[in-house]
């Protein structure tokens, strides 16, 4: 039986959360937030060896320059992180980011909002070694300050909408891996069961992903090649080897 009534009112949450499709929830989140906080977009994202991967985003604005799905963080930015000890205890709760400073902390919420502005991060599952993470990033785009008072707010609810969205994770892993074509299927017709994709197949659509993200550009900062974390010579060889047209994705 529970006796706090915080705990009532986390367990409600997750109830209320853990069965709904991940974008309901996210949709729920940013129409309670946006009532007591400026806010322009929420997202989802994953830390994981250096590369940071939306995981899902919301915002009922158009037109807006959102965070890309997926970049790679510079070795020295994730190395300064990982030595920061003055901070490494703060970002296991929510806390107020800013785009604008020569930190690593701020050059990688640049790089994760590129239109510029203030956030509060809420973390879901934290490790302090920061291999990896998943977190919620409330972001709005214009000169905005949030008080200590709302970022209270997200702490207070970070933890059940955490369980609950991690539940969302697992359930749509399980489904995915139950989807037809997953599996092999047997082709009546031929007496035969079709093949898997083969990993270069796999591996081949995946650089056109990113290729397609960055419109084609392989060098320099934004390319594909350092999102893929490739010297560009490398990424061109993989693509030569793959047969990968980058002007005919």
């Amino acid at each position: 039986m529970l006796t706090d009534k915080n705990a009532w009112i986390h367990e409600l949450l997750y109830i209320s959360y853990k069965d709904l499709p991940l974008p309901d929830v996210l949709k729920i989140i940013f129409e309670f937030l946006s009532v007591h906080m400026p806010i322009t977009y929420l997202g989802i994202y994953k830390f994981f060896s250096g590369t940071m991967t939306r995981i899902a985003i919301y915002s009922p604005y158009e037109n807006l320059l959102l965070s890309p799905e997926v970049f790679r963080i510079p070795d020295e930015f994730v190395t300064a992180v990982r030595q920061d000890n003055d901070n490494s205890g703060t970002w296991a709760g929510c806390r107020v980011t800013h785009t604008e400073g020569d930190s690593p902390h701020e050059k990688i919420t640049k790089m994760l909002h590129p239109s510029g502005g203030t956030g509060i991060y809420m973390p879901l599952d934290y490790w302090v070694n920061y291999h990896q993470s998943r977190f919620i990033s409330l972001h709005c785009s214009g000169a905005c300050e949030y008080t200590q008072e709302q970022v209270d707010l997200c702490e207070e609810i970070r933890k059940p909408v955490g369980a609950a969205l991690r539940d969302i994770f697992d359930r749509e892993s399980g489904t995915r891996s139950r989807t037809p074509g997953v599996f092999p299927r047997r082709d009546e017709s031929q007496g035969q069961t079709q093949a898997f994709h083969s990993l270069d197949e796999h591996i081949a659509q995946y650089i056109r992903h990113v290729i397609q993200h960055t419109n084609g550009r392989i060098s320099g900062k934004n390319g594909a090649a350092s999102i893929l974390g490739l010297p560009p010579t490398t990424l061109w060889s993989k693509m030569r080897k793959l047969k990968i047209n980058s002007g005919h994705l």
